[in-house]
């Protein structure tokens, strides 16, 4: 005679095809916590669910329930709501406090709809009503599991989001703006600042090469808009009549060759940030247009007769004198102050010379690792050579002449013969000649060495020694 259906727990039907109470098993297994006062309903109910497949750990009240989960992990805790002591409502406010990535079923009493209610409105993922039904419980865990998986794997794209993110803000935020000099470290602040705010328009001025761009993608990627787009118009490079086009877009049918609408970089931007690079270069028509922008945040394709709102901030960098542009008018006075709320000046690095060996190291450990170099660094005289050079090209002639240094390097370290500075060579960079003898010598070798691509036979000829001589003066001066 078959074994009664314990207090509590409602059995399927006997019948071929009933399902097995103990041996189904799915094609998931779960960490199960059964936490039930009655001692026979939680061990039967436990049996049934290792009979599915699943590990199961069993508690009687919520306090041992607290005490299993800090022993094992758990995917999925099953509570009653009515229990002494610590009620189901109080356990699951304590599973949500302390440890959200647990899942929890609650199980009430027949009909009691509003602590269904109430458990789910406090975090519960589902629930199902006694007399315990081993089929609505199989059902409701493939619900609460399914969900458990979506919400593990929307967890890991975030965490690589964040990740992402991160890199990002390494790769392109203040960190990336290198010098260690007051007037870099004052930029850095200044980046901070103004990150903190997510529409203040942003005008960056200073020479070509002195990194403009690189402080706008700063200020968007240390932004709150850094999810969102970052769009970059190089007003030099549009010809007058696009440029409307090119920012606002334009309907279909708008000009001549407007057979397609078109996405303008106001609307490409909307959420992130436009930067608009060489502002002062920008036609007096178009400049009308965006001080509207900039006041209504709307934007109106050409041709078209609808305004389409836009959330942007808008930077614009400029290696021109604006104020003077503005009293020969060439510059609308009202659109520079719009633009001017927040100004950031980069100093030209001729200003900054202690900022010149930070940056060319930075600049030779990146294209030595990237051309697979060891690279040890600079001889004395390419440092000399560096820093009393004036750069007129700035960061960007420093970053040109690092890389090419490196390219033409054939040993552990870059020389002066090396380095060229605008084509010349570096002797020409300096004003007067080195009067240092050691120092002259060493040159000479070194330019003997190149001319002879590296055959000491051949440079001693070109210097006029014996092999012997040579090689004892490369021994004095550390030339290998």
């Amino acid at each position: 005679m078959p074994e009664p259906a314990r207090r509590g727990l409602r059995l399927p039907p006997a019948s071929p095809s009933a399902p097995t109470l103990v041996s189904a098993t799915p094609d998931f297994q779960l960490r199960i916590l059964l936490v039930v006062d009655d001692a026979d309903v939680r061990e039967t109910l436990g049996e049934s669910l290792r009979g599915q497949g699943h590990a199961v750990v069993l508690a009687e009240s919520g306090h041992a329930a607290l005490e299993r989960l800090t022993e094992s992990p758990i995917d999925i805790a099953i509570t009653d709501i009515r229990m002494p002591g610590m009620d189901g409502f109080a356990l699951l406010g304590e599973i949500r406090e302390r440890l959200p990535s647990v899942e929890v079923i609650v199980v009430t009493a027949h009909g009691d709809v509003d602590s269904a209610v109430r458990a789910l409105r406090d975090g519960a993922f589902d629930y199902f009503t006694k007399p315990y039904n081993v089929e609505d419980i199989a059902a409701a865990l493939r619900r609460t599991a399914r969900f458990a998986a979506l919400r593990r794997e929307n967890e890991r794209h975030r965490e690589r989001w964040e990740r992402q993110q991160g890199e990002q803000r390494h790769l392109y935020g203040k960190a990336a703006i290198l010098g260690e000099s007051d007037a870099i470290r004052q930029v850095r602040e200044q980046i901070a600042q103004v990150s903190e705010t997510d529409t203040t328009t942003v005008l960056i001025r200073g020479e070509t090469g002195t990194g403009k761009e690189l402080v706008a993608r700063a200020v968007h990627y240390e932004s709150a808009r850094a999810e969102g787009p970052l769009v970059t118009v190089d007003c030099t490079s549009l010809p007058e009549t696009l440029v409307e086009s090119e920012l606002f877009g334009h309907v279909r049918g708008a000009f001549t060759d407007a057979r397609d609408p078109r996405q303008g970089r106001f609307e490409q931007a909307h959420g992130g940030t436009l930067f608009l690079d060489e502002i002062g270069d920008m036609p007096a028509n178009v400049q009308m247009r965006l001080l509207r922008v900039l006041e209504e945040r709307n934007v109106r394709p050409l041709g078209g007769s609808t305004d389409i709102p836009v959330d942007v901030r808008v930077i614009s960098a400029t290696n021109r004198d604006l104020p003077q542009g503005v009293e020969a008018g060439d510059f609308r006075r009202d659109l520079y102050y719009r633009l001017n709320t927040f100004a950031i000046s980069l100093p030209p690095l001729r200003e900054r010379p202690e900022d010149i060996r930070p940056t060319a190291l930075h600049f030779l450990t990146r294209f030595a690792g990237e051309q697979r170099k060891a690279i040890a660094g600079l001889s004395s005289e390419a440092w000399s050579a560096l820093e009393s050079y004036s750069f007129p090209g700035n960061v960007r002639e420093l970053r040109n002449l690092v890389e090419r240094a490196v390219l033409v390097c054939r040993g552990e370290q870059i020389g002066i013969h090396e380095l060229h500075f605008d084509g010349k060579p570096p002797s020409i960079a300096s004003d007067a000649p080195d009067l240092n003898l050691p120092a002259a010598e060493r040159s000479l070798i070194l330019a003997a060495l190149e001319r002879a691509d590296g055959s000491k036979a051949e440079a001693a000829r070109l210097l006029g020694i014996s092999r012997d001589s040579l090689r004892r003066r490369l021994e004095r001066q550390g030339i290998t």
